[in-house]
């Protein structure tokens, strides 16, 4: 029996689906000396006083302060470098259909990464391109944005500022363990983190937009979470072997098989979204809530309690996008940071009654929980 001569085919390359700003880096390690990159300064501004100098993979990436003078809108300005290679190198031909997608390109993208690192909000303004000589022209880009001065008092560690920020410590290393991560979870990572940022900037604005973004930036990263058997007891099992086909239809069997999620191998996987979502905020918000005798301890959260309240949350965001049911929520007192959770109970608003089980707790509450959560992930997956 004469072998088949028929040629193998070349095996597919595997799709490069790290962040762009880190394939930019690799396109820029691998051009040639003698080619140099073309620099890109994006101006973006925040409410927060940021010291010192960002200088990160040999002066690729620089960020720093632009002006000692605040706006007119009262925010800080500063800048940001970013050298890209010459030509398409660093574009990814091999982005999957559910990637992402930043209208900033890179410059968001490190934006995103900044609002987590530093619990801040930032707002690009301006791209700056090329610069002025007799061949071309320095061309700006203007990226404009909603933004709405709010009391520093509805949420100090985001709107204050802190000795802790500073672009010369701890950024680079925080940059350094996001490569770190499997490229697998590039995507679902940056997103998480793109969710988190625009939260950020609904603080004072829209209090339901905000948890809707941060339960976003949970869920995308709890798809992954594997629940154990006892809270998903058919996860796993063989679809014939626990469905009769002869007492179905077709259309039956297959409307079934989509509601079960049944693998090609013929295995169920039930995504039970929120409480893969309850699990991941359980299991990676530790070191998060403070213990200590509290006068109003009714008003704290107990980290026993985590479970209840996130649970709470994802159902009031499930509520509002599918039935546009109103969220409620706790009511600024002026006493942020001291209570989780404002002391009513039960409430009729015009023909609306809410029940003291829906009760949420503040925002600035559960974006410290969650910004804890992402972090604490990162840390995980790149240990």
């Amino acid at each position: 029996m004469s072998k088949s001569t028929a040629k193998k085919q070349p095996k597919k390359p595997v799709a490069d689906n790290r962040m762009a700003w880190i394939r930019n880096l690799d396109a820029l390690s691998k051009q040639a000396k003698r080619i140099a990159p073309y620099p890109v300064e994006c101006e973006f501004e925040t409410e927060c006083h940021i010291p010192g100098l960002l200088s990160y993979a040999e002066d690729r990436i620089l960020c720093g302060a632009l002006s000692f003078e605040k706006s007119q809108e009262g925010l800080r300005r500063y800048l940001l470098r970013i050298e890209y290679p010459e030509g398409p190198a660093a574009y990814n031909f091999d982005a999957q259909e559910k990637g992402y997608y930043f209208k900033g390109g890179i410059a968001e993208e490190m934006l995103s990464l900044f609002s987590l690192f530093f619990q801040s909000r930032f707002y690009l303004r301006a791209t700056y391109s090329g610069a002025l000589t007799k061949q071309g022209l320095k061309m700006r880009m203007e990226h404009r944005h909603r933004y709405e001065p709010v009391p520093t008092e509805i949420h100090p560690k985001v709107l204050g500022d802190r000795k802790d920020r500073n672009f010369a410590t701890g950024l680079a290393d925080f940059l350094d363990d996001v490569r770190k991560l499997d490229s697998k979870l590039h995507g679902r990572f940056m997103l998480a983190c793109w969710h988190y940022a625009r939260a950020l900037r609904e603080i004072g604005v829209d209090s339901e937009m905000l948890f809707i973004r941060l339960v976003s930036a949970i869920e995308i990263l709890s798809e992954d979470l594997n629940l154990p058997q006892d809270q998903n007891p058919l996860n796993g099992v063989a679809f014939d072997s626990v469905v009769r086909k002869g007492d179905m239809s077709a259309a039956q069997l297959k409307q079934l098989r989509e509601i079960l999620g049944v693998t090609k191998d013929g295995q169920i996987q039930i995504q039970k979204s929120k409480k893969k979502f309850v699990s991941f905020v359980n299991k990676y918000s530790t070191g998060c809530l403070t213990g200590g005798n509290w006068k109003a301890g009714h008003l704290r959260i107990k980290r026993k309690d985590v479970p209840k309240y996130v649970g709470r949350i994802y159902d009031a965001r499930s509520a509002y996008l599918h039935s546009g049911e109103p969220m409620y929520l706790s009511q600024f007192m002026r006493s942020p940071g001291h209570w989780d959770i404002d002391p009513s109970l039960g409430m009729i608003v015009d023909n609306k009654k809410f029940s003291d089980k829906k009760k949420l707790p503040y925002t600035y509450w559960f974006e410290n929980l969650v910004r804890c959560c992402l972090l604490n992930y990162l840390k995980d997956q790149t240990a």
